[in-house]
């Protein structure tokens, strides 16, 4: 459990690095993880 943690934690991390209108596009992915944590990094950038 705590490696599954440790790899959401990193992957959330590289994908706030992603500007809003990346993460933006990101919410058209395919894969739900990546539309998920984009999802999670665009509410932290607007704070909502």
């Amino acid at each position: 459990m705590a490696e599954d943690s440790k790899g959401f934690t990193q992957a959330r991390e590289a994908m706030g690095r992603h500007t809003i209108p990346e993460l933006i596009d990101l919410l058209e992915s395919e894969d739900v993880r990546t539309r998920f944590l984009a999802e999670m990094c665009l509410r932290d950038a607007t704070s909502t």
